[in-house]
């Protein structure tokens, strides 16, 4: 992609600006795919959008009035890298031991968009990513006990966050997986069935803010294929997962004490 001849021509209706709490933000009409708008946007501003809260919204929302389309932002899916554990505390992990992954095959499908947290699937040991609304048994992990990790079996059907709730109030987190020892002792503790445990992922910001904010339209997102994600100038700037090969204008952000 050449960018020379879009920058040469960043005058006029095709580039609008608007300030944010702490972005300025760009909207560029011109159709790229994400890939690209987020090259451009790295060369030429800070990022693609990070939308952090509704002020932002309406910042965006204003940069583009009269266009009823809609644009990318910086937030996207990626199957191999959002995935995280509920117990964060960087201490409990060696070298390596939060990549530890033991998945069933074809895992995870991230099916629909909305499979976002991880259960141990029955008496295989195998990891599966399901949507966090169902609900089934958790292991919790109750810290180091005669030098080894304890962990509880908790036969209660919760949904995954509601588990990872009663895990930080009774014991010290959800079970985390280090290795595949520790996977074979919550095998043996669940006795073959299916629990969820303390992995989880959340879609990734281009610039790699943590931010937890969303702004999905009604059954959105809804499409493990469409990984990146666009506004919505009609709707309220409402976000909904694309392909992200598809080419839409987009918005582009730099701080706004930023020269």
């Amino acid at each position: 992609m050449d960018y020379g001849l879009i920058i040469s021509v960043l005058t006029g209706a095709l580039v609008s600006v608007a300030s944010g709490q702490s972005r300025q933000y760009y909207f560029v009409n011109t159709s790229l795919n994400w890939t690209e708008a987020q090259s451009f946007c790295r060369q030429v501003y800070t990022d693609l959008a990070t939308i952090e809260n509704t002020a932002d919204v309406s910042a965006v929302n204003s940069i583009a009035s009269n266009d009823t389309g809609k644009a990318w932002i910086g937030l996207y899916d990626d199957l191999v890298n959002s995935w995280r554990w509920s117990l964060s505390n960087s201490s409990f992990y060696g070298e390596g031991e939060t990549e530890f992954r033991n998945w069933n095959t074809n895992q995870p499908n991230g099916l629909n968009g909305k499979d976002h947290c991880v259960d141990i699937f029955e008496s295989s040991g195998k990891w599966r990513d399901r949507p966090c609304s169902e609900t089934k048994f958790f292991v919790c992990y109750n810290g180091i006990v005669n030098g080894t990790p304890s962990f509880v079996m908790v036969t209660t059907s919760l949904n995954w966050t509601e588990a990872q709730r009663f895990c930080r109030e009774n014991y010290v987190d959800l079970a985390s997986i280090r290795n595949q020892t520790e996977n074979d002792i919550i095998t043996n503790l669940t006795g073959g069935i299916t629990v969820w445990i303390g992995l989880y992922r959340e879609k990734l910001w281009s610039d790699g803010s943590t931010s937890l904010f969303r702004h999905w339209a009604s059954s959105q997102p809804n499409l493990a294929a469409q990984e990146c994600v666009t506004t919505s100038f009609s709707d309220s700037g409402q976000w909904s997962d694309d392909y992200c090969a598809s080419s839409f204008p987009f918005i582009c952000y730099k701080t706004s004490n930023a020269s």
